[in-house]
């Protein structure tokens, strides 16, 4: 607890976002010269191997289960002459069998997360292009922090984002978070209330130079304490 407590008195309490149409277009979003390049990219990945780190970290972790170590020292033992009860790839067999088998499961359920990651990483979106000044159509995983998100009516958010601007009159739009806290009756939330760009006039993302300060990162999903 002392050295949760240690780094929260040293991280800053609130993260700027710097809107992307304010920043030059020609740098990139990850350049260390862009004010957004700290956060991280929207893309999804819960695969725990690749190509070249499979085997190592693979057999690193089965060979921190209990049983997997008895299968080895029961190997070891059948090296040493004088406790050798009988051959030594007999006694080799079982460990390798259940790696094996423990090896293609994981290989199974890693590939079926790369393709649910794939899946919604290439979900299309459309999202402001700052050198076409247009909005465009992007996957989820080129959304950056500060970019402008044009959502439809039963299109899925692709991200955590600061309603703006909505097609109601009163700046209100209704969102289902079952994906969230597994509830599917419709949340009302209310747009930015304050800046120059209203309900009645049309929503210019070029236009928006506004700074937002939001709270780091935690556990609530029900409150949210931002400013503008």
């Amino acid at each position: 607890m002392g050295n949760i407590c240690q780094r929260s008195k040293t991280k800053p309490k609130y993260r700027t976002i710097v809107p992307n149409t304010a920043v030059d277009p020609d740098i990139p979003p990850a350049h260390k010269n862009h004010p957004n390049h700290e956060f991280r990219s929207n893309r999804i990945k819960t695969t725990r191997y690749s190509v070249i780190t499979f085997l190592p970290k693979n057999l690193f972790e089965q060979f921190h289960r209990y049983a997997n170590l008895y299968f080895i020292f029961v190997v070891a033992l059948n090296w040493v002459p004088e406790v050798n009860a009988f051959g030594k790839e007999i006694a080799m067999a079982p460990v390798i069998f259940v790696l094996a088998v423990t090896a293609i499961k994981d290989i199974f359920e890693d590939f079926r997360r790369y393709r649910s990651d794939k899946k919604i990483n290439f979900t299309n979106c459309r999202r402001f292009s700052c050198n076409e000044r247009r909005y465009i159509k992007s996957d989820w995983k080129d959304i950056r922090v500060g970019d402008f998100v044009h959502l439809s009516c039963n299109e899925v958010i692709p991200a955590d984002i600061l309603l703006l601007r909505s097609s109601d009159k009163s700046g209100v739009c209704h969102i289902e978070t079952m994906n969230l806290d597994g509830e599917n009756n419709l949340k009302q939330r209310q747009s930015v209330a304050g800046i120059e760009m209203t309900q009645k006039s049309d929503f210019t993302p070029s236009a928006f130079k506004y700074d937002v300060q939001v709270e780091q990162p935690n556990s609530e999903i029900y409150k949210f304490l931002g400013f503008m």
